[in-house]
């Protein structure tokens, strides 16, 4: 797949659905943007990085697509459910994880 393709602004109609993953005991938001493509999917995109270095390195050095208006690529969906379930696992599986050990590491200069 040509990612600069795929992802062209034509693709896509406007819509979109904010997803979220707010998390009670920490006070902590962490939303993505599920934007509609023409066919009716969506691609779900998270851009509320804590700074470059988190963008760097969850998707850049990754080899994940990764834009200054949309973020990074998350994976694409049906229905909104999806959406959700999708950025959910997500949050868990990797930007938490990332987030937790980043908090023990010097950090590089």
């Amino acid at each position: 797949m040509n990612s600069q393709n795929y992802f062209d602004e034509e693709h896509y109609n406007g819509n979109h659905l904010h997803v979220d993953n707010y998390q009670e005991e920490s006070n902590l938001l962490i939303e993505g943007i599920a934007w509609v493509r023409q066919n009716g999917s969506m691609d779900l995109f998270f851009n509320g990085f804590a700074d470059a270095r988190e963008k760097q390195e969850l998707f850049i050095e990754n080899k994940r697509y990764c834009e200054t208006f949309k973020g990074g690529y998350i994976g694409n969906v049906k229905t909104d459910e999806q959406a959700y379930s999708m950025f959910h696992h997500w949050t868990a599986a990797v930007l938490n994880p990332y987030r937790n050990q980043t908090k023990s590491l010097p950090r590089r200069r």
